[in-house]
């Protein structure tokens, strides 16, 4: 019996220090992070999620939180999203004073969380949240109340506040679609830069009536649902899954669909949709771009005599790829054709609105107007557009025809070159191939003469051996 109790009295304290240890890591004052090296981010006690830098795609690094326990890194949220990618040389500073700085080897700095100041403890949490607190141990920073793109489990999306797409995959800088929790109690998205009204909506949640108090909340099992001001849940839009081992996000992706993801921390496989809005990937308006369409069987497509702007991006559209001659009302006709898109609609801001018996008579008629560059015709009713058209996809269930008006002349060379810039490159060119071919003769002649003077000279030596 005796020797029971010191046993049980080391458990009692092993219980009891396991019970102090703390749920998160602090990080203090007088800490550094670089990109290069094992000091490059502070992990969550788990070792679930990370804070620091991230390698971006060619040059440069990014601040942010990443998803560093699973081999699929996964990024999460970005600082300074918009700012050029950070040197190689550059520190993540936590000052004495409580603020955290980039300082760059010139002596710059910028800040990572606004311009807090006092911040005693920065956290990287297991919820995917990074925290300062004062000395107080009072939270006055927190990544959570700053989305970017991506909303994890236990995260709060409150009245007025916004996802931001992405770029791309590779690129983090401000897309070109949000999702927002607006004041009338609805969950909704729209292309950035245009007003939150129908017009622009391409998917949306909600109960009318509810008032400026409705939150999107996200559960550990997956739950992603509505709450209106009394705790009330309102709309349902993902179920809960009690299966363990599972982690979830829900992203703005770059196409503008809005995806709910689940991963398998025990299968350790990839990234599983789980849940996707709008079903239809041509709904996001603006996808691709001015003056091209959304086809869901071939994706983006420019209108007939256009061209993509940037080859990367189908966000920056297409332009001419035809000379726009300037045009009178007596020869408006000259120089162009009319190319007709079936099924093809886009944003209604027609200037003018005619009766047209036919397809062709209305193709004709903007064939006829300076001011026509594309006409819809539906219906015997023929609406005349200017350039850009915006929101443009192919709807197999609507009988539009859309006529664009195309030039019949390929564009000129470029004017920003003069025309004597491009004759002193052509004569440059003729008096370096000259030389070349000159340099080249007289390396031909050269050798000529020294292998009939080697030949004269072994002759003589043969002769004389005789």
């Amino acid at each position: 019996m005796a020797t029971i109790w010191p046993l049980l009295l080391l458990f009692s304290v092993i219980s009891t220090a396991e019970a102090q240890q703390p749920e998160q890591s602090f990080f203090r004052p007088g800490t550094l992070l670089t990109p290069r090296g094992t000091n490059s981010s502070w992990l969550s006690r788990s070792g679930l999620y990370a804070f620091g830098f991230y390698k971006l795609q060619g040059n440069g690094y990014a601040v942010g939180i990443f998803i560093s326990g699973i081999p699929q890194k996964t990024l999460v949220w970005t600082a300074n999203r918009d700012n050029p990618p950070l040197p190689g040389d550059v520190k993540l500073n936590f000052t004495s004073d409580g603020r955290l700085v980039l300082q760059t080897a010139q002596g710059m700095e910028t800040g990572i969380a606004g311009n807090t100041e006092g911040a005693a403890a920065a956290s990287m949490l297991d919820s995917g949240n990074f925290v300062l607190y004062n000395s107080d141990n009072l939270t006055i920073w927190q990544s959570f109340n700053r989305p970017t793109d991506t909303f994890l489990p236990g995260q709060k999306l409150a009245t007025d506040q916004v996802l931001f797409s992405s770029r791309s995959d590779t690129n983090q800088s401000t897309g070109i679609f949000r999702l927002i929790m607006q004041q009338d109690g609805w969950l909704a998205m729209y292309p950035v830069g245009t007003p939150f009204t129908l017009e622009y909506g391409y998917w949306g949640a909600g109960v009318s009536g509810e008032g400026t108090d409705v939150s999107l909340n996200f559960d550990a099992d997956g739950r992603l649902y509505l709450l209106n001001g009394t705790g009330m849940s309102i709309v349902n839009i993902t179920t809960g899954d009690p299966t363990k081992g599972v982690i979830y996000r829900l992203r703005i992706d770059p196409d503008g669909i809005l995806r709910h993801y689940s991963h398998n921390m025990d299968q350790n496989g990839f990234w599983n949709v789980t849940w996707s809005g709008p079903k239809d990937e041509c709904d996001p308006k603006g996808l691709c771009g001015i003056n091209a369409f959304c086809d869901q069987d071939a994706g983006c497509e420019c209108l007939p005599g256009f061209k993509r702007v940037n080859c990367y991006d189908w966000a920056s559209g297409c332009e001419r790829n035809f000379d726009s001659k300037s045009c009178k009302s007596n020869d408006a006709v000259t120089g162009y054709t009319m190319e007709a898109e079936l099924h093809t609609v886009w944003q209604n801001d027609s200037y003018s609105i005619l009766n047209s018996s036919t397809q062709d008579a209305c193709g004709e008629a903007c064939l006829g107007d300076c001011n026509c560059e594309v006409a819809q015709y539906k219906d015997g009713e023929c609406r005349k557009q200017r350039l850009p058209l915006r929101f443009g996809r192919r709807q197999q269930a609507d009988s539009s025809v859309a006529l664009i008006k195309v030039g019949t002349s390929p564009l000129s060379p470029d004017p920003s070159v003069p025309k004597e810039s491009k004759n002193k490159n052509q004569v440059n060119i003729l008096i370096i191939g000259v030389s070349l071919l000159s340099f080249a003769c007289i390396i031909l002649a050269i050798s000529g003469i020294a292998i009939y003077k080697y030949r004269r000279w072994l002759y003589r030596n043969v002769s004389n051996t005789h």
